[in-house]
């Protein structure tokens, strides 16, 4: 009966988006039925509504004559994960995706942006003809509330890592910004039909689009969190396709918000504004396709057959067809023949804009290029973090000296010396502190120097600017807090990925060992049946200086799915971590332990909720004109550093072994390196690693070796020859050409005004 009531609501909804399409193919017709157009929108949203709430009640209740309830519940299951669980699965979360998508439609329709009723028919019609596309596909290939066949007493479950409450919160917020890019395409799109591409369109879109970033920034964060402490692997980004696939159109949105603010202010920038927006979504799309396709190998992928795939791809096929279309038809736009001065905001925000780009491509890039290679010569190469740190982090650090000064510049002229005056107390305050890190230690890295310095660098110009520029309107803190975080989370990959210690090896209950300064002793192991899970956990105490913390590392064994999950234990001190995982048991006293000391690690999280409540203010800024001039800020950031000593061996043997442990795929779970797995072939392959190092072989050696007996595939780097060199060169050279079209286009000249 729930089953026939949801699929009800979502035919109404299909019918709804139907008709809306069939206004927009009528041409000019639309202009005298525009509150018809609103009606339709406001019950495709009900519909789409009453179906989702359906789906959950199903979940809450355990109908398990809903296949997708019986496929993804079960009647122990937590209150919260029954709820969860209605957008767990693949067609529950793109019932999800529809209802977002119809919910922006419905906040447009209500018109509290007071669009005149062209543009806001134009935009509803074109965010239609997105919602019959997607309900379509919901409706016949993905229905969520499709009827059970079988009769069924009880479900299968739900996938114990999605048994988390970071993931009640994590899909929703990625899609209230994935699918919040919709409304920026359709704004595009109605747009270049009304050929209105102007400042008023600009401050229209730029709350959309910050709206859309600030969800895609929370949910990045939180999926990051999620990895990070419940897959038990002790990283939280690992340029994993699917993770790439989210922040994609997030690169693109930063990109877009800073164009609309050229926009908005000196009106340039208006072809690529209208690009950017149409490129965030249809990115969107693609990364929809590669989850739902079965084409990537990830934990995050849903399983999906090639039909579903086949379907989104003709999908983004037709929406790309409609984008080009619209935009060669109505492409008259002339960008205003400026002469800028470099030293400028304008031309800082298109540096900026070429980096952010240039960032966006490479990682979509890396991201389908061992598909496309392995479609056309049937050769595997891995594209992991070794790639991305070699060709992103060089274009994110330049784009980090950019923002720092940026937003100190005036529009259209600035004196070069007074520029120069301004940059004298970062720099300075830059150079003191790489002199305190050099006091407390000499074993840094040419990378942590690199982003130390820069993250610093932008931070004490971020502050600067506030306070000796007195820039403290909304939209100055909200710069502020985002560049601010943006170093902050810099810092945070910079500490914890170069004083990173580790331990891992066999521990017997009742032992202890050394490690980071601490005293870690193995209490021993207690089982206990929980709701849904039976728990084998370990209890650690964790001893320095006289003060005692306990540990409780878990092994869950979830019967109903029959499978296991790794809990971490983490120790919080200031804003680093203790990370302490249980892994395999070797006999009724021994069980192999990891455990990592990562400093400043909470730096990368905080940067993130810097840069939302960055985004927040602006959108608030919107909507609040006055500026806001008595606003108070104590930003106090502690540097608690620890000594980093050396461990049994010596710190540059482990510190090689482990870079090389980084640069090799664990054949098992595939999406890992051998570093981070805790699969038995990755275990293994640590040891050989560690024995070859010990016996003197170089990395190529022992590259070679891996590559001998596993193909390049299991190399996360792929090796420089004809079939990958567009993938290692071809940032280059679109830097090379972006600069060369920026300056020609806009006439930059180096002088002073």
């Amino acid at each position: 009966m729930l089953s026939q009531f949801g699929n009800f609501f979502i035919a109404l909804a299909l019918s709804a988006s139907f008709l809306q399409t069939i206004f927009f193919l009528l041409g000019d017709f639309y202009k005298r039925f525009s509150n018809l157009i609103s009606t339709l929108t406001i019950i495709h949203f009900i519909s789409i509504s009453f179906a989702f709430f359906i789906l959950i009640y199903s979940f809450i209740v355990s109908d398990f004559t809903i296949q997708n309830v019986w496929e993804n519940s079960h009647t122990l299951k937590p209150m919260i994960y029954k709820i969860t669980g209605s957008w767990g699965s693949h067609e529950g979360s793109m019932l999800l995706w529809c209802w977002v998508m119809a919910l922006y439609g419905f906040i447009i329709s209500i018109n509290y942006q007071l669009l005149n009723s062209i543009t806001k028919s134009l935009v509803l019609m074109s965010q239609g003809i997105l919602s019959l596309g997607f309900t379509v596909y919901l409706f016949f290939l993905s229905n969520p509330l499709k009827e059970n066949k079988i009769i069924a007493v009880e479900g299968n479950g739900l996938n114990p890592l999605l048994q988390d409450p970071g993931l009640a919160f994590h899909p929703p917020f990625l899609y209230l910004g994935y699918v919040g890019l919709s409304i920026v395409w359709s704004f595009a799109l109605a747009g270049l039909i009304r050929k209105s591409i102007d400042q008023e369109w600009a401050k229209n879109l730029r709350a959309w689009a910050l709206i859309s970033w600030i969800f895609l920034t929370i949910g990045i964060a939180l999926g990051s969190w999620w990895a990070y402490y419940e897959l038990g692997w002790g990283g939280y980004w690992f340029w994993d396709p699917v993770e790439n696939v989210s922040l994609i159109p997030w690169i693109i949105s930063t990109a877009l918000l800073h164009n609309l603010l050229a926009l908005e202010k000196k009106h340039i920038l208006i072809n690529w504004s209208v690009l950017l927006s149409f490129l965030g979504f249809i990115l969107s799309i693609i990364g929809t396709f590669l989850v739902r396709s079965g084409l990537i190998t990830s934990v995050h992928a849903f399983a999906s057959d090639p039909t579903r795939g086949i379907f989104i791809l003709l999908l983004l096929a037709v929406i790309t067809i409609i984008s080009l279309s619209v935009y060669a038809k109505n492409y008259n736009l002339k960008e205003t023949n400026l002469e800028l001065n470099f030293l400028s905001k304008e031309v800082f925000l298109i540096i900026n804009n070429l980096l952010l780009t240039i960032v966006g491509f490479t990682v979509f890039l890396g991201t389908i290029y061992p598909l496309i290679i392995e479609t056309f010569t049937n050769d595997r190469i891995s594209v992991g973090p070794p790639f991305y740190n070699v060709t992103v982090i060089p274009f994110a650090i330049f784009l980090a000296l950019f923002s720092a000064v940026g937003p100190a510049l005036a529009w259209h002229k600035n004196e070069s010396l007074n520029v120069i005056k301004g940059l004298i107390l970062p720099t300075l305050i830059t150079l003191l502190a790489l002199l305190v890190i050099f006091s407390l230690t000499s074993k840094v890295s040419p990378l942590f120097i690199i982003g130390f310095v820069s993250a610093v660098w932008l931070l004490s110009n971020s502050i600067k600017n506030i306070i000796f520029y007195r820039l403290v309107g909304l939209n100055n803190w909200a710069s502020f807090l985002a560049h601010s975080g943006f170093a902050i989370i810099i810092l945070g990959i910079s500490f914890s990925s170069s004083f990173q210690q580790e331990f891992e090896d066999k521990l017997n209950t009742q032992s202890k060992i050394k490690f980071s300064g601490y005293e870690l002793v193995f209490n021993g192991i207690s089982e206990q049946i929980e709701e849904n899970y039976v728990s084998t956990k370990g209890n650690f105490s964790l001893i320095k200086n006289g003060k005692k913390e306990n540990l409780y590392p878990e092994k869950r064994f979830y019967p109903i799915e029959q499978s296991f999950t790794t809990e971490a234990a983490i120790i919080n001190n200031n804003f680093s971590q203790l990370y302490l995982v249980l892994g395999e048991k070797i006999d009724e006293h021994s069980w192999v332990i990891r455990i990592w000391y990562k400093p400043m690690i909470i730096f990368i999280w905080l940067g993130g909720l810097f840069m939302a409540i960055g985004g927040l203010l602006s959108f608030i800024n919107r909507f609040k004109k006055t500026s806001i001039t008595k606003i108070s800020l104590i930003f106090l950031i502690f540097f608690a550093s620890s000594a980093v000593n050396s461990q049994e061996l010596n710190h540059a043997l482990e510190k090689r072994i482990h870079d090389i442990n980084l640069q090799v795929r664990c054949m098992v779970c595939q999406s890992q390196t051998i570093d981070d797995s805790d699969a038995p072939l990755a275990k293994d392959l640590r040891a050989l690693v560690r024995q070859k190092v010990i016996e003197g072989q170089t990395d190529d050696q022992i590259f070679d070796y891996l590559r001998s007996k596993y193909g390049d595939y299991i190399l996360m780097k792929p090796r420089l020859k004809m079939n990958t060199f567009f993938l290692w060169f071809s940032p280059i050279v679109i830097l090379i050409i972006g600069l060369l079209v920026i300056f020609k286009f806009f006439n930059i000249r180096f002088r002073s005004d």
